[in-house]
């Protein structure tokens, strides 16, 4: 039945009396689906170490997330301008892009849009994000500091008033002609809401008081430097968890290590090194000499990540303005730094724009695997196993070195070699089955080749070829790609992952000059399963795929016999690489055209050459496009072949004999490149009659033509519908022309829902336009953004690959980096339910240990980043800033709220011999004890009502959706099973134990305080009749 299906829908067999039907406006919407990959074009990174999601954004405007089990999304703003800085409010849910032209973007990553778009009045040059708050400091060109704060209920930023000029935060050492722009400002670890450190492009180091108000440390600057030419700072990162030292890097490629005093308070346990005394002077702690200041490579950015409380690995990126010059290195940053430096030099390429360290955690295993992202100029992504680092610095100096760490290349899982080729099948489906295929896609993608998998990668850091998989017989789409080393593969396309079903390697052939020739030419034909594939040496190989008994729900069933065994495969080598190829199923027979401009007509069952012929081009001599059609004529039917051009000119010849049936074939006035030939047939029954047609009018009205056949010819810069009769005749007359609004680089046939014809357009600027045939007008048009696309003087399959299936489904491939689907038309989805592969973000996902990049071991307790300058604001006269007037509705002190958890019952603290009565209050101790007893009440209260909340509305969710249905269908875990339930009613338990040993310990400290003040009582009494005793 659904092989009926889809040989009628081949054969495209009219209903009714004929014509040629465009398409409408209303079934037209084209629509991104799916992005996989790494988008071109990419600038900077960001990750978020609790969510685990990696930002990239591009120079386009495009930021692409990767989250967790290959989950991927897109988000694209209005305003194509490319990023300048990007940064997490790690575990919020927000992402925060600026510009070049200085317009904060507030992304919901939930619901991937925009919020608000702040515009800065200024050129911002520093932008960090406080974590674990919603404040930001905006560093300007002019040395301001901007305190911004998100709104996070209307997700918006508001300006705070407060605000640290550079005449204040530069001290005394302010110089009216030097750069005084902020490079780097950054809440000092420990004390966040306390201090912020200030570094200029003159070098000047500022630490900053919040509470103070006033600069507490100034150091560096052009002053200290003896040389003629200045230091100008170029990055900065903190070197410390305690926040005691910073790492400077300059334009000249000196790298410093500064001190920075820490103030400490009697509940830090922060160690004080002797050698912060060095910070009182101007001179920095230690100078690296890595090699980048002999040829004074710029260090672009600094990376420092802890190892442990006393280490650290510091990650030094520095290359020049014209990328001649570049390196990056790794070092280990810890007390014996200043006597010898520990480094590793990774081998890259190309200099690098941006690096994160990123957090993978297996679902089997759980185990944590920290993998450094490095993006390269090209916009590839390179990965280095940050153990593998690790493991290299600790035994560099032994006398048995490592070997250097195994660098991979992020690229399309989809195949060993790059796609050059690609053609998609859709099936046929009814909701039913369109309701399986969306179980299969929920389930599935875990399943899938994982964009960032190292583990799946061979030893020569290639990838391992896709097994055959047995499990698709449910598979309703399906993709055929051609790769770079001539191997084939076929995909299960139901859901935007692409799921492997077969590969077929690239046999060696002695004949042919090259066994792994690059595929430019794939034709499968599924009714009659036989598949045609031809490569650059000009090989062809016919596949011939044995049918078996339809038992099974998908057409593409076929496939699923064990590999070699399902399929004979015949070889035939024409001279060129192999352009265009076509099927004649009634015939047995198969045309072919090479880029040299032969033709070749090849009967299939013998694989014999039935003949050649070439025919001369004027500037372009390749076989665009090869089409049969039946010609009926006096009776008698007649097969023609159509030849359609590289340089736009069309010839018809016969099937069986290959002569022209004109002497001339019918061109252009102007020479330009073609994309796509097509037969418009108007016939009910596939066969075209001439017997009524006059041919010696010169006119035909547009009811008459639209009852004939017509050819399509799209080039570069125009469309242009002949009629057939006149091809056949070598009559050059143009019965319809559009000419094109910029250089179009791809040409397909959609067909709508009643078998509506229209025309999709790719353009090189990245335009995609819908039009409808005959009167080729504009139905829709998009911008597709996200890919690079070809242009004239681009080789053929060298950049991007497009495809499209006669349903309308559009999928674009980018090289080995990038993979686009998208939906043109509005009457199917064939895509639903993507939420689970697109939805990076977790809501209320707690933060895991060592997800902090800081690896603080003991952070002070939020209270308000500025709670400490409400005070200045209100009434103090500030220096800092003339906007004083404060509003405490916008600057307020974050309650912290107290949790069960938070609780401890052991007594960590050491305790004191003896009973100390200098520090007994039993006043103060009643009232501590009162205290604690109205919390212990208030957590009960709140346990009780979370018990009953549950329990009720465990009650109503008594309907089972009809997702659970298929789920439970299947054996999989629904998303209200039993399980979780039990997990919050032991955490429940658990907390009502603490309370009840939390009222214990209360009533034995009550006791013991009782016993504490008779015994004061007592001690006090002996006391005051001792002294009465010694006066008398």
């Amino acid at each position: 039945m659904f092989m009926k299906k889809l040989v009628e829908k081949a054969t495209k067999k009219y209903n009714g009396g004929g014509g040629i039907n465009g398409l409408k406006a209303e079934e037209v919407r084209p629509r991104l689906v799916f992005h996989y990959g790494v988008p071109p074009e990419s600038s900077s990174l960001a990750y978020d170490p609790i969510q685990h999601i990696l930002a990239i954004s591009t120079r386009n405007g495009v930021i692409k997330l990767l989250g967790k089990d290959d989950s991927q999304a897109l988000l694209q703003s209005e305003a194509a301008a490319p990023s300048k800085f990007l940064q997490f409010m790690e575990n919020r849910g927000i992402l925060l892009n600026v510009t070049s032209h200085n317009h904060i973007e507030v992304w919901n990553i939930d619901k991937k849009q925009i919020t608000h778009v702040h515009i800065f009045n200024g050129e911002i040059t520093s932008f960090v994000v406080v974590q674990q708050s919603f404040y930001i400091y905006v560093g300007d060109c002019l040395g301001n500091i901007t305190v911004l704060k998100l709104d996070n209920t209307l997700q918006c930023l508001v300006k705070m008033p407060y605000k640290i000029p550079p005449s204040e935060s530069c001290g005394t050492q302010t110089e009216a002609d030097s750069d005084t722009a902020v490079i780097f400002s950054s809440p000092q670890p420990m004390a966040e809401s306390k201090r912020v450190l200030i570094i200029f492009r003159n070098g000047l180091i500022s630490l900053w008081g919040i509470q103070e108000s006033k600069v507490l440390l100034v150091a560096g600057g052009n002053a200290q430097h003896s040389s003629q030419e200045p230091k100008l700072v170029v990055s900065a990162s903190w070197a410390c968890v305690f926040g005691s030292k910073v790492v400077v890097g300059y334009s000249s490629g000196d790298i410093f290590l500064w001190a920075i005093p820490v103030f400490l308070d009697h509940n830090s346990e922060a160690p004080w090194n002797h050698k912060d005394s060095y910070a009182s002077q101007n001179v920095p702690l230690l100078k690296l000499n890595l090699g980048y200041k002999m040829d004074k490579v710029p260090i672009v950015s600094l990376r420092w990540f802890a190892h442990d409380e006393s280490s650290g690995h510091l990650y030094v990126n520095g290359f020049s303005d014209s990328g001649s010059s570049h390196s990056f290195q790794v070092i280990i940053i810890n007390e014996s730094t200043q006597t010898r430096t520990i480094k590793l030099v990774l081998p890259l390429t190309e200099p690098c724009l941006g690096m994160e360290i990123v957090s993978c955690f297996s679902n089997q295993s759980k185990n944590r695997q920290n993998t450094l992202v490095l993006l390269l100029r090209s916009g590839c992504l390179c990965l280095y196993d940050d153990s593998a680092i690790e493991q290299y610095l600790l035994h560099c100096q032994s006398k048995s070195p490592p070997t250097l760490p195994k660098q991979f290349i992020v690229t399309l899982p989809f195949g060993d070699s790059r796609i050059t080729v690609a053609k998609l099948y859709i099936g046929p489906s009814s909701p039913v089955e369109e309701s399986v295929a969306m179980q299969d896609q929920i389930f599935l993608p875990n399943k899938y080749s994982s964009l960032f998998s190292m583990n799946m990668k061979e030893k020569d850091g290639s990838r391992r070829s896709s097994a055959h998989f047995s499990g698709f017989s449910k598979a309703k789409n399906l993709l055929v790609t051609g790769h770079v080393d001539g191997a084939i593969n076929f995909w299960d396309a139901s859901c935007p992952l692409l799921f492997p079903l077969l590969s077929i390697e690239q046999q060696f052939n002695e004949s042919c000059a090259s066994s792994t020739a690059p595929v430019t030419s794939l034709h499968f034909d599924v009714s009659s399963h036989i598949l045609v594939s031809g490569d650059q040496s000009g090989s062809i190989r016919i596949f011939s795929f044995k049918k078996v008994q339809e038992t099974s729900e998908s057409i593409f069933s076929f496939l699923q016999a064990k590999q070699g065994d399902n399929y004979t495969v015949h070889n035939v080598n024409l001279r060129g690489a192999i352009m265009s190829i076509s099927m004649n199923m009634d015939s047995k027979l198969l045309a072919v055209g090479t880029d040299k401009g032969y033709v070749s007509v090849i009967q299939m069952e013998g694989t014999t050459i039935l003949y050649q012929k070439q025919i001369p081009g004027q500037v372009y001599s390749g076989i665009m496009s090869l089409q049969f059609v039946n010609h009926g004529q006096n009776g008698s039917e007649k097969s023609i072949l159509m030849v359609g051009m590289e340089d736009s000119s069309v010839l018809a010849l016969e099937e069986d004999s290959g002569h022209a049936l004109s002497a001339n074939p019918v061109k252009t006035k102007k020479t330009c490149k073609a994309l796509l030939m097509h037969i418009l047939d108007a016939s009910p029954n596939g066969v075209w009659t001439s017997d009524y047609v006059d041919t010696s009018k010169q006119s035909y009205s547009k009811q008459l033509m639209q009852k004939q056949p017509l050819v399509l010819i799209c080039s570069e810069n125009a469309i242009r519908l002949y009629a057939l009769i006149h091809v056949l005749q070598g009559i050059k007359k143009v019965y319809s022309k559009k000419k094109l609004d910029g250089s179009c680089c791809y040409a397909s046939i959609i067909h709508g829902s009643s078998l509506d014809v229209g025309l999709a357009l790719v353009f090189s600027c990245g335009k995609m336009e819908i039009r409808s045939l005959l009167d080729l007008a504009v139905l829709n048009e998009v911008s597709l953004r996200g890919l690079i696309y070809p242009t004239l003087k681009s080789p053929p399959n060298a950049i991007s690959v497009f495809c499209v299936s006669s349903e309308g489904e559009f999928l674009l491939v980018n090289g080995d980096q990038a993979m686009l689907f998208l939906s043109l038309l509005s009457h199917r989805e064939i895509y639903r339910h993507l939420e689970y592969i697109t939805n990076v973000y977790t809501e209320g996902l707690a933060p895991q240990e060592g997800t902090s990049r800081m690896k603080n071991p003991q952070k002070e307790r939020k209270k308000g980043i500025f709670s400490m300058v409400v005070k200045d604001l209100k009434g103090n006269k500030t220096k800092h800033s003339k906007e004083t007037d404060a509003d405490e509705s916008i600057v307020n002190n974050e309650d912290v709220e107290l949790d069960i958890d938070d609780i401890d019952l052991e007594d960590t603290k050491e305790k004191h011999k003896g009973l100390n009565l200098a520090v007994l209050d039993k006043q103060k101790l009643g009232k501590k004890l009162h205290a604690l007893k109205g919390t212990v009440g208030k957590l009960k209260l709140n346990i009780e009502e979370k018990m009953n909340s549950r329990k009720d509305k465990h009650e109503e969710e008594k309907d089972i959706s009809a997702v659970d249905k298929i789920k439970q269908k299947y054996g999989y875990a629904t998303n209200d099973e039993s399980n979780t339930v039990q997990m919050a009613e032991s955490k429940l338990r658990e907390n009502v134990i603490k309370l009840k040993a939390i009222g214990l310990r209360t009533t034995e400290m009550q006791n013991t305080a009782q016993t504490f003040s008779s015994m004061a009582k007592e001690l006090l009494q002996s006391t005051q009749g001792s002294k009465t005793s010694l006066r008398v």
